[in-house]
């Protein structure tokens, strides 16, 4: 006889990344979404060749597995799991799809599978839920999918309701949570499933019913986080000394800012956090497996600043042997705590710098400044933690003058790695409310404004990859940030690891196109040309 399992939740998929390039190349290779993708790889033999594919060829060594996105356990996976688990249900994971696709496939054979969740956090387009939907269906097709998440609750708001239907029609999934959380929703449509009984009046769900759709009432749900702390144990066969060696931690709720170019705020809810004597409750287990490297996931993870240090005090004091990273916001730091956190193990810092002009952060709404940022960077390096700024290029306000500006700070404040990314105008984001004040039209990839337009700012995208000397390029698509720490955790250094992205990126660079400067670029002078011919 089968096991039952109640819920089998799917973590994310990272899609084959050639088949993720050729898909988007449809767009036209002059699109702003493929010239945004094309400083993740280069073609060699007509093959697409991404970071993670040349360093798993050319650079690791006999003794080293080969990089995957499943050697990273998924807070997502962890959270929901735990709230499942102490609802009573039965629950079984799939930590990264694409690598255990197989795993997948035998359980929906072998066991009962009532249901499967799959979790939408880090997907823009539907072509790799599509995928996993596919395959349950063609494996288990009495199994009920429920679909929840980022992806949905923002679908949800960027369309009226019958394109929302119409895009939930073309996922397929049998049920969708749309709430900025959704746990409960969860266990409600799965405890239906194994009653047999409707979905009528679980709210934050859409079902199906016949051949059509019935949206129940949309309700603010709050989980409290403090009832819900990760329970580590569940996953020991495949944490620490019995499987990964890197974790995501979860220690916060949504983020306490209302940057102009982000939605995450509106989605995730009111910003809540856990008191450090709970976090220190996940650690103590976390090393107890013997974990080599967290991730703490949070949006914000130094605010409010008070916990912040009290975190670190107690990171300090339990002489945890893991190293761990985090996003920070370096208007919110000083030198004093810089120094705590290399005490207390900290080994890098995703920085969400966005802009190095003042104009443009303004705009933004970052309530920082540019001289923070700088300040903050060489703090970091005076205490030996590895800095990552992200950039976006293009926002509304955007000239060549606030770009040279960000070249500026790239240069002078010199962040172990950057990258600059074309804007994406999600029309969810608060700046849609200005979109008049800045003519702002059309959306996503494509888009023009009063002092810029995609292609152009795609150009100085291109530019600053080909351009800056002081810092390292990293590549966002199949490689991206945490692959810093998989390689940190291997026993890489920094310095190593910037010598494989500088040759990776040389490849790249050769196959960038290098179109004329765009209009808003003829006035750069001479001696900016001079030095970008010479480099080029």
């Amino acid at each position: 006889m089968k096991e039952t399992v109640d819920c089998l939740v799917i973590g994310h998929h990272q899609m084959h990344f050639p088949t993720f390039v050729e898909s988007i190349r449809q767009l036209g290779e002059d699109s702003g979404a493929f010239r945004d993708i094309c400083t993740s790889f280069y073609e060699e033999d007509g093959e697409v060749v991404s970071c993670t594919d040349y360093f798993n060829r050319y650079h690791r060594s006999p003794d080293e597995s080969e990089f995957n996105y499943d050697n990273i356990f998924s807070a997502t996976i962890a959270y929901l799991c735990t709230f499942l688990r102490r609802r009573g249900l039965t629950c079984a994971y799939l930590n990264s799809y694409r690598e255990g696709r197989a795993d997948l496939i035998e359980k929906l054979q072998s066991h009962h599978v009532r249901t499967v969740a799959v979790t939408t956090t880090y997907y823009v387009v539907a072509l790799p839920i599509s995928d996993i939907i596919e395959t349950i269906r063609r494996y288990s097709p009495d199994t009920k999918i429920i679909l929840g998440g980022p992806f949905i609750t923002t679908q949800n708001k960027i369309h009226d309701h019958e394109s929302f239907l119409f895009t939930l029609e073309q996922l397929g999934a049998d049920y969708y949570v749309v709430s900025s959380q959704g746990e409960q929703a969860l266990v409600n449509i799965i405890k239906s499933v194994i009653d047999g009984a409707s979905a009528a009046g679980i709210a934050n769900c859409i079902y199906r019913d016949g051949g059509k759709f019935v949206a129940n009432a949309l309700e603010t749900e709050s989980s409290e986080l403090g009832h819900n702390v990760v329970d580590w144990s569940l996953f020991e066969n495949d944490v620490g000394h019995r499987g990964r060696k890197m974790v995501n931690v979860r220690t916060a709720v949504s983020c306490p800012y209302a940057c102009t170019f982000c939605s995450f705020p509106i989605h995730a809810g009111s910003y809540k956090y856990l008191e450090p004597t709970l976090v220190a409750r996940e650690l103590d287990e976390l090393e107890r497996l013997e974990v080599r490297s967290v991730t703490f996931v949070d949006d914000t993870f130094n605010v409010p600043l008070g916990r912040y240090r009290e975190l670190l005090r107690l990171l300090k004091e339990r002489r945890y042997r893991f190293k761990w990273d985090c996003n920070l916001r370096l208007q919110q730091i000083d030198e004093e705590t810089i120094g705590l956190m290399r005490e207390a193990g900290c080994h890098g810092v995703f920085l969400g710098i966005e802009s190095g002009s003042a104009t443009i952060l303004g705009n933004m709404n970052k309530k920082s400044r540019v001289e923070a940022y700088r300040r903050g960077i060489k703090v970091l390096r005076q205490h030996g933690i590895m800095s990552y700024a992200s950039f976006i290029v293009g926002f509304p306000g955007e000239t060549e003058s606030t770009i040279r500006e960000t070249i500026d700070l790239i240069e002078t404040a010199q962040p172990d790695f950057f990258r600059a990314q074309l804007w994406y105008y999600d029309t969810s984001t608060p700046i849609h409310k200005q979109a008049a004040n800045y003519n702002l039209t059309n959306s996503q990839f494509e888009w023009s404004h009063s002092t810029m337009t995609s292609r152009e700012a795609q150009w100085w995208v291109d530019y600053l990859h080909r351009h800056i000397e002081n810092s390292v390029w990293l590549p966002q698509n199949d490689f991206d940030y945490p692959s810093l720490f998989n390689l940190l955790s291997r026993g890489w250094s920094v310095e190593r690891i910037k010598g494989m992205l500088r040759a990776f990126n040389a490849k790249v660079r050769a196959g960038l196109l290098s179109p004329a400067p765009p209009a808003g670029a003829a006035s750069m002078d001479s001696e900016l040309l001079a030095r970008a011919e010479l480099k080029f």
